[in-house]
């Protein structure tokens, strides 16, 4: 048996590495099973065409206008370089294309966010810059069923784009990166369900209504790369 004293610096030096790795970084979540809305809001709000609620203590997003994508925001515009994690699935479809995914540093009027979808209707992912003037798309191969529970997660750090989808990861690289913003759940030419969001980062303050959730490891991820380049 180790001496105490081994075992101690053992423990020290793995305490300090995790700290490391982490960056100290705080998680807000929310599992939708409190109903309570509050710290969300629909971008642009047209009540004639999208809505979005919580039932059975799932996030319900729905919106039929072909061309269009309904948002629904939290967090802050200070928030940066961070990771956005949730269960999502489209449940119905009206038109294509039809989507659902995630919106990372967004900034709401000034039109300038991150979106990452899965296009059922075209059988990709895709990892969109959105900014003023610009509009790049990055597509991947990925087939998709309608009313399949997908683990998504997509990470924005420093220009470096990540978009996760069970255990396929897709990335991409922003030469000119995007400012600050909030987070969001998005639907388009749907209605998708949504669960178990987690919002990591190192300016994030841990908290919100959701509770901790087991980290599923299973599984060997394939990862494809991808470039954004700006428009002129």
């Amino acid at each position: 048996m180790k001496p105490n004293w081994v075992l101690s610096i053992v423990l020290v030096l793995t305490t300090a590495l995790i700290c490391e790795t982490t960056g100290f970084a705080g998680t807000w979540r929310d599992d939708f099973e409190d109903r309570v809305t509050k710290e969300w809001k629909i971008y642009n709000l047209d009540r004639q065409v999208e809505n979005w609620w919580v039932n059975k203590g799932e996030a319900v997003g729905r919106i039929f206008k072909r061309g269009f994508i309904s948002l629904w925001l939290t967090g802050e515009l200070d928030w940066e370089n961070y990771s956005v994690s949730c269960r999502a699935k489209l449940v119905k479809e009206r038109n294509d294309p039809a989507r659902v995914g995630l919106t990372l540093h967004d900034r709401g009027d000034e039109q300038s966010r991150y979106l990452f979808f899965i296009n059922f209707f075209f059988g990709t992912v895709s990892i969109t810059k959105a900014g003023p003037n610009v509009w790049s798309t990055r597509d991947f191969p990925f087939i998709s069923d309608i009313d399949t529970w997908y683990q998504l997660r997509a990470t924005v750090r420093e220009g470096q784009l990540e978009f996760q989808v069970n255990d396929q990861v897709f990335l991409a690289e922003d030469p000119q990166p995007l400012k600050p913003g909030q987070a969001g759940l998005v639907v388009g030419n749907a209605e998708g369900r949504f669960d178990d969001v987690a919002v990591t980062g190192v300016n994030i303050r841990s908290g919100g209504p959701g509770r901790q959730r087991a980290v599923d490891t299973r599984g060997t991820l394939t990862t494809t790369w991808g470039l954004l380049k700006r428009d002129k």
